[in-house]
């Protein structure tokens, strides 16, 4: 029994930390947008730090459980990759290009289930994401997939990618969504306290 527990609880602080690493890093990208828009964001406040504090909390993700943090984490950047899939990048692949080898070294490294279970439920927390920011993102002009395809087909596409995570691993669906619930919270909590 508390084998269990700990082993739940070491999944989902893996998660928290990996979460945070991937909202840090975001922040980093989008803070001349949010600044635009008047959103809170921890670039501002980290400044040259948000970089090297995303780095920590991804080491100490993957020190916790490597195969799940490492996949969650690439599932992020093939999923965040969407909005540029055409761009060319510093490694003069498309977004596409980087997003296709990224999948291919997760599945590589940490098996296709992994990058299915983590690919499925990063794009259900991203088209949630996109469903509740639809229209601020449509006032500031930016094209989320809620406002592409729309917002109930967003809901109905992000149902059914937790859906196919809680089937592709169900021991892993309840820590993962925990963590990924609590850093989310937090964050939602900390945008509306700084509006």
């Amino acid at each position: 029994m508390w084998l269990e527990i700990f082993e739940f609880l070491s999944t989902v602080m893996a998660v928290v930390c990996c979460s945070a690493a991937v909202k840090l890093a975001d922040d980093y990208l989008d803070k001349d947008y949010d600044a635009v828009v008047g959103k809170p964001n921890w670039a501002r406040i980290l400044e040259q730090g948000t970089m090297l504090y995303a780095m920590f909390l991804l080491a100490l993700a993957a020190g916790i459980n490597a195969s799940l943090s490492l996949s969650l984490f690439f599932a992020s950047y093939i999923i965040g990759m969407f909005g540029s899939m055409h761009e060319r990048f510093p490694s003069r692949l498309t977004g596409f290009q980087e997003s296709f080898l990224a999948c291919i070294a997760g599945i590589i490294l940490f098996g296709w289930s992994n990058m299915l279970f983590a690919v499925s439920f990063v794009l259900a927390v991203q088209l949630f994401d996109d469903y509740i920011d639809a229209r601020s993102d449509q006032m500031a002009g930016q094209r989320n997939l809620a406002n592409r395809f729309g917002r109930m087909e967003c809901i109905i596409v992000c149902l059914a990618c937790i859906m196919i995570a809680w089937r592709v691993n169900d021991y892993l669906f309840l820590p993962v969504f925990t963590g990924t619930a609590i850093i989310y919270l937090l964050s939602f909590r900390y945008e509306r306290v700084r509006i």
